[in-house]
Parts: structure tokens; C-alpha cells; sequence
């Protein structure tokens, strides 16, 4: 259970450091330079200690899997950090990556879609409803950029790409089973997140060499000593730390319990984000966040 909680507490971090750099450095390039440092530091620790963990025949699924989820994902999720801050964003990923996980599931695996599925999907809807409108009025210590809803949806695609990412890790995971490869928590990590570097790269020299000035403008230099301790969590404390305890806790707990721990981060933010950003959330949107949580949580031990 320590692992879950722990985990909790990391993702939470990453969130609120993830949105400091998104808005210093910009959604794309902030978001590259972060992966590029996490991939530097797991890739250290696979060749020190897990080189015997990466094979041919599980690199191209965990490689897929990175795409879509530190890729597609990851991308997004910067995007939405930049326009709703760190609270709405997670809260948003993490609600509606389960939904994707289990639609690619029923899609791709035939898995059967119960009753109970369609009413917490149901409940879980209701709560981001309620919980997506802008909150209090505050002043906000991080100004943030672009436009509302377009933060929505950008939190939305970003759970798309963790969820189908998480399945296909799955089906990664699987095929190194049946192939006998013993393949770590920092080991997958690493195939994820190299792929996600590379897509990362793309982006940013396709916007800065094709793009129009207004969206590459905005970036800054990484080489800054106010912003190096919130690059620095925002490329641990999710990809590596994070993910880490949260192998751990997979390894000496039941995967439903550690789901339904880790799916109560947004809960977690709700202070972090007011005290590093200034958004303190309305009632009805804490209510809200609650709800959402809630169908989260069950969806993962009540299914």
C-alpha cells in the first residue's frame, strides 16, 4: 500500500511542475526537454543494471505503446497544462484514460461491457462535467495561455493516449512473458519514453521549422536556475521516480487496489495546485472532482 500511496504523491508533483514548465518553456518544447532528461536518466540506469531487459521481440510493442502514450500523450497533456492549469488536466487524464482502456479492450480483446461499467462510466462523466468549470476567481500565480476549451479537450486527448497506451504496455508485457524476457518497471519506462522523445523531437522541429512564429515564439531557454528545480521534478517525480513505486506497488499489491490509490491524484493536486498556482476550484467543481474520482476508484475495485 506504501507504494500506491506513494506513487499518489509523486504524480501529483509531477502534475504541478509539469504545468510550471509548460507555461515558462511552452506546452511542446517543455515538454521535450523534460522527456528527453527522463529518457537520459533511465537510460543510465538500463545500461547499469536492466541491459539484458530490452530484446527484440518486446521493444516494438513497448516502442508502440510509448508513442501513443508518452507521444500523442504527453504532448497534449503539456498542451492542456499550458491552458487549464495541473488540477483540471489530471483530473481530466485520469478519468477518461480508464474509459479509453476499457473501449480498446471491448474493441481490440472482446472484453464485455456490464451494466455496472455503463453506470460508473455514467457517474464518472457527471462529476467532469460538473468539476470543468473555471474556478473561483483568484489571482493566479502562473498566467496561463490559449483558450479554455481547447484546454478540455487537450486533457481529453491525453487521456486517449494513456489509456490505449497503458493496454498496449499491457500487451507488451505479455508477449515478454510468453517470450521470457524479464522486463522491469524502469526498463518499460524507458522503451515508453524514448519513443515518446522521439515523437516529442518531431513536433518541435516541425513547428519551429514549418510552423508559424506565433506558436515558437513563446519558448525559452531550459538554461535557467528559477526554472531548473521545477524541470527537474517535472522529468523525475512522473517518469521515473513515479512510475518506479508504482511497479512496486503492483509487485506487492493487487492491481485494482493500486489503480483505485493512484486514480485519487486529482484529489491530491486540489491543495498543490492552489498553493503553486493560485487556482482554488469552486465547490461544485471540488464536488464534482469527487464524484469523478469516486467512479474511478470503483471502476477499478467494484468491476
Amino acid at each position: 500500500m506504501l507504494g500506491a500511496i506513494l506513487t499518489t504523491f509523486f504524480f501529483a508533483l509531477s502534475g504541478v511542475t509539469g504545468q510550471r514548465v509548460a507555461v515558462r518553456l511552452g506546452s511542446m518544447w517543455g515538454n521535450f526537454i523534460r522527456l528527453l532528461l527522463a529518457a537520459v536518466v533511465l537510460g543510465i540506469l538500463v545500461a547499469l543494471f536492466y541491459r539484458d531487459s530490452i530484446s527484440s521481440e518486446t521493444f516494438g510493442w513497448f516502442f508502440f505503446s510509448g508513442i501513443v502514450g508518452f507521444g500523442i500523450g504527453d504532448i497534449a497533456l503539456f498542451a492542456a497544462y499550458e491552458r487549464i492549469g495541473s488540477r483540471l488536466t489530471i483530473l481530466l487524464n485520469l478519468c477518461f484514460a480508464p474509459l479509453f482502456a476499457m473501449a480498446m479492450e471491448y474493441l481490440w480483446l472482446g472484453n464485455a461491457v456490464t451494466g455496472r461499467v455503463v453506470f460508473l462510466a455514467s457517474l464518472i462523466l457527471i462529476g467532469v462535467i460538473m468539476a470543468i468549470r473555471p474556478g473561483a476567481k483568484s489571482r493566479q500565480i502562473i498566467e496561463r495561455r490559449g483558450l479554455y476549451g481547447a484546454g478540455v479537450v487537450a486533457a481529453i486527448v491525453a487521456g486517449f493516449g494513456q489509456g490505449i497506451g497503458a493496454v498496449l504496455s499491457r500487451k507488451a508485457e505479455e508477449v515478454a512473458t510468453i517470450a521470457g524476457v524479464e522486463v522491469g518497471g524502469i526498463s518499460a519506462a524507458f522503451q515508453r519514453v524514448f519513443a515518446g522523445v522521439v515523437i516529442a523531437g518531431i513536433v518541435v522541429l516541425l513547428v519551429r521549422f514549418f510552423g508559424s512564429k506565433r506558436l515558437w515564439k513563446d519558448w525559452r531557454t531550459p538554461l535557467n536556475k528559477s526554472l531548473a528545480p521545477w524541470l527537474i521534478g517535472a522529468a523525475l517525480f512522473g517518469p521515473v521516480i513515479g512510475v518506479s513505486f508504482f511497479q512496486w506497488a503492483l509487485k506487492s499489491q493487487e492491481s485494482g487496489i493500486v489503480l483505485a490509490v493512484v486514480a485519487t491524484t486529482p484529489i491530491v493536486m486540489m491543495p498543490l495546485s492552489a498553493i503553486t498556482e493560485g487556482d482554488r476550484p469552486s465547490l461544485l467543481s471540488i464536488f464534482g472532482a469527487i464524484i469523478a474520482v469516486a467512479g474511478v476508484v470503483l471502476l477499478n475495485v467494484w468491476v
